[in-house]
């Protein structure tokens, strides 16, 4: 590293979270994992990552069904948490 030259500083920046709630609404709506997951054709471990709150990300079309399906909305499944 020649005199000048600069490193960068690394810096972890707190975002905040996104947390999922489908777990809390399929309770309220008495829906089992199998049975949103044949209600709406969506893969059995997509909803499960989703209801443990494990998932990364998630489809649009997938958000749909399942907002369709249980007759909510997407705040209802979905909330951010500032840090």
């Amino acid at each position: 590293m020649s005199k000048g030259d600069l490193r960068p500083i690394l810096q972890e920046i707190q975002y905040g979270n996104i947390n999922v709630n489908l777990d809390k609404i399929m309770e309220e709506k008495e829906i089992s994992t199998y049975q949103l997951s044949n209600k709406t054709n969506i893969r059995f471990q997509t909803i499960q990552n989703l209801r443990k709150n494990q998932a990364c990300r998630i489809d649009f079309e997938v958000l749909s069904k399942i907002c369709y399906s249980l007759d909510c909305k997407v705040e209802d499944i979905i909330e951010y948490k500032s840090s």
